[in-house]
């Protein structure tokens, strides 16, 4: 739905210019909009000049309303025919999601074998990790076994049997298990 407002207090040539230009912009930038129900508006009918011209093309638009905001007369009539035109339209289509193009799988983020008494970590991530920590900063080495906690390295690190003093190799990193 459109509602065009037209300026009522030009003379009558202009306001009809004036919702020539509207309609031809409309049709310029989409023309499917002209297809829509529209409400024609004169405003300022509080004016003489605007309610002259009013008189004058309301057999000629159908349809043709008439506002004043500034004595509120019209206002409320305009908006119960918005809401008459909305409610008469059809709802509209409900859009459909398209399928998903792409299917990612999640791999598995690390994994851990155990060679001659190793417990050997490997996977990307832990790695860049692993390359990416000062193992001789506190605070890094903290962070590092933080990070590798969350991942889950640690309570796998556990059910596959590690004891404290078992070492533990990343990215050729070895330590001791504690």
């Amino acid at each position: 739905m459109l509602i065009h407002l037209i300026d009522g207090a030009k003379p009558l040539d202009e306001v009809l210019a004036d919702k020539a230009t509207i309609e031809n912009e409309l049709q310029a930038w989409n023309s499917s909009l002209l297809d829509r129900p529209v409400i024609v508006v004169i405003t300022k009918i509080d004016l003489p000049d605007a309610r002259a011209t009013f008189e004058t093309l309301r057999e000629q638009i159908d349809g043709l309303r008439a506002i004043s905001a500034a004595t509120g007369e019209g206002v409320q009539e305009l908006i119960y025919a918005a809401w008459g035109l909305i409610r008469a339209m059809p709802a509209p289509p409900v859009a459909q999601p398209e399928p998903a193009q792409i299917q990612l799988t999640a791999d598995e983020p690390f994994a851990i074998s155990v060679e001659q008494g190793v417990y050997v970590v490997s996977g990307d991530r832990v790695e860049r990790l692993a390359s990416m920590t000062n193992f001789d900063n506190d605070e890094a080495l903290a962070r590092f076994e933080q990070i590798l906690a969350k991942m889950g390295v640690d309570k796998r690190l556990r059910e596959l049997g590690v004891h404290e003093g078992d070492t533990v190799r990343i990215a050729g990193v070895e330590f001791d298990y504690s």
